[in-house]
């Protein structure tokens, strides 16, 4: 990727972190710190590890950061996270994450 964008200026490749942000709202979960989310099998719809709302709107979250290269912290709360318990709390605690996480890695291109 970073020869690839010195090599071709307009091409800007960036990384967006999902992975990493999922790794650290499980990381929120185990600590107990997660609003409304009990167990780290809430997270994913079943055995195989497909993404629950919470996962999708967190890689949504990192998506729109490196994207406008902006913190998505004060969207409102999306239509897949509003009929889940402290839904509020949640939306706010996945944008932090996301841009926690985005602004972490180097290779995003999107700085604090």
């Amino acid at each position: 990727m970073k020869e690839l964008n010195q090599r071709i200026p307009a091409a800007k490749i960036a990384i967006v972190p999902s992975g990493e942000a999922v790794l650290a709202l499980r990381e929120k979960v185990i600590k107990g710190e997660a609003p409304g989310i009990k167990t780290q099998n809430e997270l994913f719809t079943d055995a195989l590890g497909h993404p629950g709302p919470q996962i999708r709107v967190l890689s949504a979250y990192c998506h729109f950061a490196v994207i406008y290269r902006r913190s998505p912290v004060g969207l409102p709360v999306v239509s897949q996270l509003t009929k889940l318990p402290e839904a509020d709390k949640l939306n706010r605690l996945l944008q932090d994450i996301a841009w926690k996480t985005v602004t972490g890695h180097p290779m995003s291109g999107v700085a604090q």
